[in-house]
């Protein structure tokens, strides 16, 4: 009896040790497989190893970045085969984005080829230029040195009367000037196809320049037709059409004023700042008030900051939060007290919201905005309260994390650190936390975010923030190259290709021989 059941014993532990052994055989299979899948059945079906390189090369211009670094590491692993062919797509290819071509020298990098140091350099020479072509340029004067969140939220106000102006068309001519509604509802702004519109009611036979049409187009019977002609005349910039769009904001139906107020701002020509003012002070409409408000921020004549300030107690959420970002925009410290007190009236003394215009969400998240764009550190204790104020609406808090990345107080970068520590502030508020401590040039911050740039959630954001810092990032970036984790050593470098310092080259091909 006792044999059978050894017996049995013994077959049983022979088959479990077969079934492992197959077992393993066959992973070993899948995993051969797995790896050698791709030259298999491209090399194996004729396809040459030169092709393979190809194909997981144009994974490097496609997907997202987690496929783009998994395709950087696979051209690494070919070596000589695959730095040929990356070499010659960065140096005969220069229509390469930037990214892209971040994500191929990077893989460069990764296949050890000795002329990864003298194409870094040659392509950080480039970013260098780059980027100080990008200092240079003026086309857009007035949007420089403001935060990306405040240009979103004037941008939004622009679009919001754009809306306005398509919708009231509409109204007035029932569909008959459907073409200037799609262009004043596009989201890029387009000279030319407003000056289409507008010279369409003039005929082919009419004579002039364009610039002469569209001054005629401004006299014309039709108001859709007078509005595409002002439009086309701001994009233009054109200063000469600055009398005549003025005759129509003093005199014309409020569709028209809407959009004169907007094209003088784009024009920038302070003879528009007194009859701005003007509509701004005793216009009956919201929407005009708040597009002369707008376009008073945009040409920037300090004459206007007490009639803005004034606008902060208006009666209509549009015209207050538009006033409250132009003061922001024009960076004058005589708004910093009055945007406080619009804060705080929008609260009781126990942090309860008030039943005013105060405590509404966009005059608020305005406000906030402005007081970063001025950067007073009287403003830091208020915006450290807001950010940390549960009662807040959400998107004042994410701009209160953004505006105290711009203001130069200790208490700030503390007040932001400590939120990078709160798990449970929201993802959208952390975020900004991100890109704000980038702003501070903090070293400690530095570190912080150089510590997240393996992590899933947050990753992107400190790589994004630590390559808008620049230099001040490159020392903790090259020391962070000797860690042991091949993922955040290739997200780390990609952070030192992009900002493009050529301190990192020879720590770069150090890291990867």
């Amino acid at each position: 009896m006792m044999s059978k059941v050894k017996w049995r014993v013994s077959l049983l532990f022979v088959l479990i040790t077969l079934s492992i052994f197959f077992s393993l055989l066959i992973n070993s299979d899948r995993l051969m497989e797995f790896r050698g899948n791709e030259a298999y059945t491209q090399i194996g079906a004729g396809v040459t190893g030169e092709d393979l390189v190809i194909n997981i090369t144009n994974r490097l211009e496609a997907g997202n970045h987690e496929t783009r670094l998994g395709a950087a590491d696979k051209l690494g692993k070919l070596g000589e085969l695959a730095a040929n062919n990356l070499v010659e797509k960065i140096e005969l290819n220069p229509s390469n984005s930037e990214k892209v071509n971040s994500y191929m020298l990077l893989a460069l990098l990764k296949t050890g080829d000795d002329r990864a140091e003298n194409i870094l350099s040659e392509n950080f020479e480039k970013i260098e230029a780059s980027n100080k072509a990008v200092k240079e340029n003026t086309a857009d004067e007035w949007k420089q040195g403001i935060s990306e969140g405040t240009l979103r939220a004037i941008e939004a106000k622009d679009k919001a009367m754009r809306k306005y102006i398509a919708n009231s068309i509409n109204m007035d001519y029932r569909g008959g000037a459907s073409a200037l509604e799609e262009a004043l509802n596009a989201e890029i702004q387009n000279s030319s196809a407003y000056a289409s519109i507008a010279l369409s009611d003039l005929g082919p036979e009419e004579p002039g320049s364009e610039t002469e049409k569209l001054f005629k187009a401004l006299k014309s019977g039709k108001g859709s037709t007078r509005v595409a002609a002002i439009m086309a005349l701001g994009e233009m910039k054109e200063k000469t059409a600055v009398d005549p769009i003025l005759e129509i904001l003093i005199r014309d139906y409020t569709m028209a004023k809407a959009s004169a107020a907007l094209a003088l701002g784009d024009i920038g020509d302070e003879r528009a700042v007194e009859p701005l003012m003007k509509e701004l002070k005793d216009s009956n409409s919201e929407y005009v008030k708040s597009s002369s408000a707008i376009a008073l921020g945009k040409i920037g004549e300090e004459s206007s900051v007490p009639y803005l300030i004034e606008r902060l107690r208006d009666q209509k959420i549009r015209v207050k939060s538009s006033a409250a970002l132009s003061l922001g925009r024009m960076g004058n410290e005589t708004a910093v007290n009055p945007l406080i007190e619009t804060l705080e009236t929008g609260k009781d003394s126990e942090g309860q919201k008030k039943n005013s215009l105060n405590a509404n969400p966009d005059v608020r998240k305005s406000a906030v905005l402005a007081l970063g764009e001025i950067r007073s550190p009287d403003a830091t204790e208020i915006l450290i309260g807001i950010l940390n104020d549960k009662e807040e609406a959400l998107e004042v808090r994410t701009a209160a994390a953004s505006a105290l990345g711009n203001i130069e107080d200790p208490r700030a970068v503390e007040a932001l650190k400590k939120v990078l520590d709160d798990k449970t502030m929201h993802e959208s508020t952390r975020n900004e936390v991100f890109l704000a401590l980038a702003r501070t040039k903090d070293q400690e911050a530095i570190g912080r975010l150089v510590e997240n740039l393996g992590d899933r959630e947050f990753g992107a954001n400190a790589r994004g923030a630590l390559i808008d810092m620049g230099e001040v990032a490159v020392d903790p970036l090259i020391e962070n190259l000797k860690t042991d984790n091949q993922k955040l050593k290739d997200e780390t470098a990609l952070a030192l290709i992009e900002i493009g310092d050529k301190r990192a080259i020879k720590p770069l091909v150090l890291a990867y021989q």
